[in-house]
């Protein structure tokens, strides 16, 4: 299969979700599209949150609010907001004259959340649920929304975090339930261990912690036929620096996968994947 170069404007993505002026980049190749978050969003409207929550599926978490503008691509007013409680990604518009938001489009995943929660019968408190910012390409005109699942263990001296992603299409119809088109996909991981426990261990060991960090990699493939669904390809990007070893002992490793053999990713020793 011919690999598809991943270089393109994000204006790509909103033109064929009809939110921009299809004008630009149509040949352009598919590639993830990167949301860019908003750095000081109280200097656009100091009480953003509010505003936006009111656009929202209720009941809804002002604080978990993110707000994001399409890279490259949309007018000077086009944002993105992502919410975690109510999981949902909601396309907006910002009148700057009169300090008013509209509500373009509206994607509410806290139904497929729920029914993840109810399926893994966990009342784990460390899990949580967001949306990577981001669109993934699935074929011609159809995009996807990383749905991520954290999870956390603590313990004396150290913890780890595990973040596995389901990738769930935008198109669902109204009324029928949303189901993810590739799930339990490694994302990123972060683990630390505390290996010096005496005063004279801190002072003289060169690290204290084995420790290691990951994340994912996608690469799209043209389809076998028109129309067909773009090949997926995952590397997953690994860093591993044992205790009592100076920074060359950091070792790096990539690992390629598919979707039917994502375990075989050591995921910084094994998580909490399903």
């Amino acid at each position: 299969m011919k690999k598809i170069a991943i270089a393109a404007s994000v204006g790509t993505a909103l033109a064929i979700m009809g939110l921009v002026a299809p004008a630009a980049a149509w040949a352009a190749a598919p590639a993830a599209q990167v949301f860019v978050a908003v750095k000081t969003p109280e200097a656009i409207d100091a009480e953003w949150r509010a505003h936006l929550c009111a656009l929202l599926p209720q009941p809804c978490d002002a604080r978990a609010l993110k707000l994001h503008r399409p890279r490259g691509g949309g007018a000077a007013d086009d944002y993105v907001v992502l919410s975690e409680k109510p999981l949902a990604m909601a396309w907006l518009k910002r009148n700057p004259a009169t300090n008013a938001w509209q509500l373009e489009r509206l994607h509410d995943f806290s139904s497929y959340a729920a029914a993840l929660q109810r399926e893994r019968k966990s009342d784990d408190p460390e899990a949580n649920f967001s949306l990577a910012a981001a669109l993934y390409p699935l074929s011609e005109g159809r995009w996807a929304v990383a749905v991520t699942l954290q999870e956390s263990e603590s313990y004396s001296g150290g913890g780890a975090s595990y973040v596995t992603a389901d990738f769930v299409p935008l198109d669902t119809p109204p009324g029928k339930p949303i189901k993810a088109v590739y799930s339990d996909i490694p994302y990123w991981c972060s683990q630390s261990i505390r290996a010096c426990f005496s005063e004279k261990e801190y002072e003289t060991s060169k690290h204290c912690h084995d420790e290691s960090r990951g994340s994912l990699r996608i690469a799209y493939d043209e389809p076998s036929k028109a129309g067909a669904p773009y090949v997926w390809r995952y590397t997953w990007l690994q860093s591993v620096w044992p205790a009592n070893t100076g920074p060359a002992s950091n070792k790096r490793t990539s690992v390629s996968f598919t979707n039917d053999s994502p375990k075989a990713v050591d995921f910084c020793g094994g998580g909490l994947q399903r």
